[in-house]
């Protein structure tokens, strides 16, 4: 599979799942050899798009695809240029992790052992305007220690070294928070104990924690 078919491949998917429109969210996925950003185009419906469509950036200047480039690929350079480990960038409006981005509220939940290994947080970061620079002021520190970032007003952007594990981030968050909801309306949220939490964060190989420590 091309660069350019993968980023078909997971834009259709993640408009099957409900997470983007035909307007908003974008991906990506970075060719560290060439230095080529492979990014969703401008407007364009993710049920309908093509390989042809993609649009290969290389810096600032647009050398591929028969679309214009989205306007957040800014917003993508910035994320992958914080996190060489990573190739991969999703920007999507989730609802319910974007609900918390309109109320500029980072997310911090003790009450799910997923939620609590792959993100521990999920900080939200000032709003910026898009399509300009100003969209990922601040998302170099902190992104340094998380994977998937609210952007306040806006929505949020997950990195992983392949788009499977970006995309996988923004499902899982995503499924957490819906369900979170229906803790609320079902009665008061149970959290883990402090310890056991702790416990968790720091001894699982798999958490959050240890894969930023090994990178």
């Amino acid at each position: 599979m091309t660069k350019a078919e993968e980023v078909v491949f997971y834009a259709k998917l993640l408009d099957e799942k409900g997470l983007v429109n035909s307007l908003e969210g974008n991906i990506s996925v970075l060719d560290r050899t060439e230095g080529k950003l492979y990014i969703t185009p401008s407007g364009k419906r993710k049920s309908l798009l093509t390989p042809d469509m993609i649009a290969v950036m290389r810096g600032d200047e647009q050398v591929g695809g028969n679309c214009r480039r989205s306007s957040e690929y800014l917003l993508h350079r910035a994320a992958l240029d914080a996190r060489p480990d990573c190739s991969a960038a999703v920007h999507v409006h989730a609802p319910h992790l974007t609900a918390y981005a309109f109320c500029s509220r980072s997310i911090r939940l003790r009450c799910s052992t997923t939620f609590g290994l792959l993100f521990e947080d999920i900080p939200c970061l000032p709003y910026g305007q898009p399509g300009t620079p100003a969209i990922a002021d601040g998302i170099e520190e902190a992104i340094a220690h998380r994977d998937l970032l609210l952007l306040a007003n806006h929505g949020c952007i997950a990195v992983g070294a392949t788009l499977e594990e970006a995309v996988a981030l923004i499902e899982a968050g995503e499924e957490v928070m819906k369900i979170y909801a229906l803790a609320r309306a079902a009665g008061e949220v149970s959290d883990i104990p402090p310890a056991d939490w702790e416990r968790m964060c720091e001894e699982h190989p798999g958490s959050v924690r240890n894969r930023h420590r090994k990178a």
